[in-house]
């Protein structure tokens, strides 16, 4: 019965995200190159492959793009982290991977709004560290478009 609740659960809550519900979660964000902890609000997608695309925007009016990626991972490799919007790229300098548990690691990037907005219109198709390239597909784009209009509409429009 636990696990059947447990199941229902979960697939109410990826169906919430899937729909297109704009439900922004209000938390603490960690900012480990500024060594700061701020509040923020922030929307999430998760993707097929259990990577977690994150877009906050903190009460110091700034944004940041959080991936917590389960692929290709190079523990507190600093290099340049290119993100890959159909034929648009978007270069982070100095990205660090950080380790988020030991299958999974994360970069978190400080983006403008002019980038939420390509967000929003080209979504993610894949993002090279060093040489390692992890390709996002037309499902996984397409949700990230989703989160990414939502947080442009309402963060980002609305100044």
């Amino acid at each position: 019965m636990k696990q059947l609740c447990t199941l229902l659960f979960l697939t109410f809550f990826w169906g919430a995200f899937s729909q297109g519900d704009c439900h922004f979660i209000q938390d603490t964000v960690s900012i480990p190159k500024e060594n700061k902890i701020v509040n923020a609000e922030y929307l999430q997608t998760v993707l097929k492959n259990k990577s977690v695309v994150q877009l906050f925007k903190t009460e110091t009016n700034k944004y940041y793009l959080k991936l917590i990626v389960t692929e290709n991972l190079y523990f507190n490799k600093v290099d340049i982290l290119e993100i890959k919007s159909g034929g648009k790229s978007f270069y982070a300098k100095d990205t660090k991977h950080y380790q988020y548990d030991k299958h999974t690691g994360y970069y978190i990037i400080e983006i403008y709004k002019n980038y939420a907005g390509t967000l929003k219109d080209d979504g993610i198709t894949s993002i090279v560290f060093g040489k390692a390239e992890t390709d996002f597909g037309k499902h996984d784009c397409n949700q990230i478009k989703q989160i990414s209009k939502c947080f442009y509409e309402n963060i980002i429009a609305k100044k």
